[in-house]
This record gives structure tokens, C-alpha cells and sequence, in this order.
């Protein structure tokens, strides 16, 4: 015979709190409910378990025997479930992240923070490199997650975007004291360039966007330095050595007090935007730790997704 554990434990919270009444306010039900559910599980038991001579709870033999049993199983139950939030607290493991170093040292950082609040347990891992070697890390085993702008196989990784932030073209008060600042789009044409390689040419997609028409000539020029690390671009256009594109939440302090300066940030002109996608294996099972990493960024997203 198959007994209802809601009604074992609606029976048990009777006997302890010594009325339907208060044990219909403990557990947020009605009175009816609670009878009812009482009157059920004596005939699924086919047992008298209540002396029924007045509003006082009176058990009898057979309910008295009863109620020991449902109540041990009852504090079984729920000292298991307890039990089992508490691992998952204090739950350990090691995530394994592979990222940019700007990204390591902007996005990451506040995010494993943030997280480590919730499970001060897990451990992680870092490894600094750029998309390809990203993805060959995760082939490899050697990452649980990689933090890509572009993910070449999406037959064999999930990607999901979890990072959005615009990329501000800017020059420094340096430059200008040794250049005069570019008054249109066309200037730039001109100007001392500091960009990444050509696939991931921060210039070219500005130009591309706003004066389509330049695009020619805009891949044909020549960049004074070529970089993919975001956080050296930085430093070289903090020493007036030309125009570059840098994420705006990494230059804020730099453009409140002038260090950094935007270009034509009042002609209607549209930035171009970085996207860093979440990237781990389709078939991977993730374990307790990794999902709720990855579901800790999904619900975080909108706060970075700029």
C-alpha cells in the first residue's frame, strides 16, 4: 500500500501543533483541507487514528503507533532536503574559464566575484588567450567555458552572448597636443591608426557603419599598431600614438577627466559594439558547479549586455 506524503505530512503537523485549526495556520491551508485530507488517509490506511470526543486531538492506539513512524520519516525527509541545499552552499569543484586578457581583466573579475558570494567553495581556473586557441583549449578538454567573439564551430559548441559593450573610438589629450583632432569621418583617412588584426578590425566596422562609401580605403590603410590585446591598445592611446577603439566601461575614469577623448560622440555617428559569447561543448554534461555558473551568467547578462 502506497501512503500520500502530503497527508503523512499534514497528519504529523496536526498531532504536534494539537489542533487542525493551528495546524491549518502553520501550513497556509484551510481547516476543511486539513480534514479532509485526514479523513483520506484513514481510509487509505483503514484505520481509526483520532478518538473523536470533542475539538482535542486525541489519537488513538493504532493512530498513536502511526504518527511515531510518519513523524521519523517526516524529519528524515526534511532533514534530507535540508542537507542537500546546504551541499549544494557549500558545493566545490573547479571552473576552468579560457578568455581574452581583457576580458579577464574588466568582465571576469567582477563576475567570478559575484559568484563566489553564492558558492565561496569553487575554485577557478584562467587561461589567457584569443579566440582560436579558445576553441582548441575546449577540444582539448583543458577549459570548461571559453569567452569568444567569434566561435568558428557552432555545429560543436553552444554559444550564447553574455557580454555587449560599445566600442568608443577615441584619441588622447596627448594626441592633441601633437595633432590637430580629424573633423569628420573622412579625417580619420589621415590619421595615425592603432587597431586589431584585419578579421577583427575595429576600424573597418566603424567606417563600414557610418561612411560605408570610405570602406575602400579604409582597408587599405596602413595601422601604425597592430594589437589584439584591449588593455595595451589602451595604454597606446593614452601615449598620443593615434586613434583607437576601446570598450567604453574600460575608459570611463579615463574619459571623466579628459585623459581619453570620443570622437564625433555629438555627430549622430553609430558606434560598433564588442560581443563575447559563452562557449562550452553541446554535448558536454555539466556538473552541478558548471551549470550553475552558466545559468549565473545567463540571469547576470542584462546588467553587461549594453
Amino acid at each position: 500500500m502506497k501512503v500520500d506524503l502530503n497527508k503523512a505530512r499534514t497528519f504529523v503537523e496536526v498531532v504536534d501543533s494539537g489542533s487542525i485549526t493551528a495546524a491549518a495556520n502553520r501550513l497556509l491551508r484551510t481547516q476543511q483541507a486539513i480534514s479532509s485530507q485526514l479523513q483520506q488517509l484513514e481510509a487509505e490506511v483503514n484505520l481509526n487514528l483520532f478518538d473523536r470526543q470533542g475539538p482535542k486531538i486525541i489519537l488513538t492506539e493504532d493512530g498513536e503507533r502511526l504518527f511515531q513512524q510518519f513523524k521519523h520519516h517526516v524529519l528524515a525527509m526534511e532533514s534530507a532536503v535540508q542537507d542537500l541545499k546546504s551541499e549544494k552552499q557549500h558545493a566545490g569543484g573547479v571552473i576552468r574559464l579560457g578568455a581574452w586578457l581583457e576580458q579577464a581583466v574588466s568582465y571576469l573579475p567582477e563576475m567570478i566575484q559575484k559568484f563566489k558570494q553564492l558558492h565561496p567553495m569553487v575554485e577557478f581556473t584562467l587561461l589567457l588567450a584569443e579566440d582560436a586557441e579558445i576553441e582548441q583549449m575546449l577540444v582539448d578538454n583543458r577549459v570548461d567555458f571559453g569567452f569568444q567573439v567569434y566561435c568558428q564551430d557552432k555545429k560543436l559548441f553552444k554559444c550564447e552572448p553574455v557580454y555587449r559593450q560599445p566600442l568608443l573610438p577615441v584619441i588622447s589629450r596627448r594626441f592633441l597636443t601633437l595633432h590637430k583632432a580629424p573633423a569628420c569621418i573622412e579625417d580619420t583617412l589621415d590619421c595615425p591608426l592603432l587597431d586589431y588584426a584585419d578579421e577583427y578590425s575595429a576600424y573597418n566596422m566603424w567606417i563600414e557603419k557610418n561612411s560605408r562609401e570610405l570602406l575602400p580605403q579604409a582597408r587599405k590603410k596602413i595601422r601604425s599598431v597592430t594589437i589584439s590585446n584591449n588593455v595595451v591598445l589602451k595604454q597606446l592611446v593614452l601615449q598620443g600614438l593615434g586613434i583607437g577603439f576601446l570598450h567604453q566601461e574600460a575608459i570611463q575614469a579615463e574619459l571623466e577627466v579628459g585623459e581619453l577623448v570620443p570622437l564625433f560622440s555629438h555627430a549622430g555617428n553609430r558606434n560598433i559594439q564588442v560581443e563575447l559569447d559563452m562557449v562550452y561543448k553541446r554535448k558536454q554534461v555539466l556538473s552541478y558547479v558548471h551549470q550553475q555558473f552558466a545559468d549565473f551568467l545567463r540571469q547576470q547578462r542584462d546588467s553587461w549586455m549594453v
